[in-house]
């Protein structure tokens, strides 16, 4: 069984040139993560320095996992938080309106 798991990323506080070149690949990853339902959520705060995902895995070591395959891992600073629930808004399609 899978479990929730709160991930609050501290990003640096400069950008090095190093850093802005891995931030598509960055992208690329959480993409595919997303895909496969493995990220939940990812969100960035207005001022870049902090990162929020909400990830479903087995346990903290596979969320450690997860996180090593971030192109940007070398950079950050991590905590994880095991969650009891993780509840959200559905995501559903419009009405369809036939003329």
């Amino acid at each position: 069984m899978k479990n929730a798991f709160y991930v609050h990323i501290i990003l640096p506080d400069v950008f090095s040139k190093q850093f802005y070149d891995l931030i598509p690949k960055q992208r690329e990853v959480i993409n595919r993560l997303m895909e496969k339902r493995i990220v939940l959520s990812y969100s960035l705060d207005m001022d870049r320095k902090n990162v929020w995902a909400f990830i479903e895995a087995k346990n903290e070591t596979e969320v450690m996992d997860i996180l090593s395959t971030f192109p940007i891992i070398r950079f950050i600073k991590i905590s994880i938080h095991e969650l009891a629930f993780y509840d959200s808004a559905r995501v559903s399609f419009p009405d369809l309106i036939m003329n």
